[in-house]
């Protein structure tokens, strides 16, 4: 009988816990992250992201693409921007792949990305990009060209990817011997979500 009493104890106490982790939003924010904020557009605004200034810059060794994996080209403690690809183009160029991770809470979410996530309206988004990457190298300066990008896919944030030449023309034979080059990026955004009743 006693273990029975327990057993009925045990599954109101999961029961109860569980309706309010639900009701918090708690198990929204842990299966769906940032997402889940950005989304929320009745309770959420992300009116109040800017742009950032400053330039930020590292070096890729492209003669052993695999040692610049996870290199950060920016940090400030609470965002940071990383190389999480990099590989030959068919035509003589390099892809270059990064990885933006911000904070986020049941209060709200920040993140700095070359992407602005935008809502147009409470069922619409639309994503945007005015930073610029160059590539420095043997003191000439390319302009990298934003080539692909992702949403929200993962919990602290967002992906997005460049493709850069060290030539004015796409050539195979300007990746031989090719060794250190400088990545500066600039124009970065700050994403801010805060929850609509901090603006009244």
């Amino acid at each position: 009988m006693k273990a029975r009493k327990m057993l009925y104890i045990t599954l109101l106490f999961i029961t109860v816990t569980v309706a309010i982790l639900w009701s918090s939003g708690l198990f929204s924010l842990w299966f769906g992250g940032m997402a889940f904020l950005a989304n929320n557009t009745v309770e959420f605004t992300d009116k109040n992201g800017h742009q950032i200034d400053g330039r930020y810059s590292l070096e890729v060794d492209l003669s052993d693409l695999e040692s610049n994996i996870g290199k950060v080209i920016y940090n400030d403690g609470e965002h940071r921007i990383y190389i999480s690809w990099l590989k030959v183009t068919q035509n003589g160029g390099f892809d270059i792949g990064f990885r933006s991770s911000g904070q986020y809470s049941l209060s709200g979410a920040t993140l700095i990305s070359a992407l602005h996530h935008e809502t147009i309206n409470i069922h619409s988004f639309t994503t945007s990009s005015t930073t610029i990457l160059t590539a420095e190298y043997n003191g000439e300066t390319y302009n990298a060209q934003l080539t692909g990008q992702c949403g929200l896919n993962y919990k602290d944030g967002d992906c997005f990817s460049f493709t850069f030449f060290l030539s004015e023309l796409p050539n195979e034979d300007n990746i031989k011997d090719v060794g250190i080059v400088n990545l500066t990026i600039a124009d970065l955004y700050k994403n801010i979500w805060i929850k609509n009743k901090v603006l009244n």
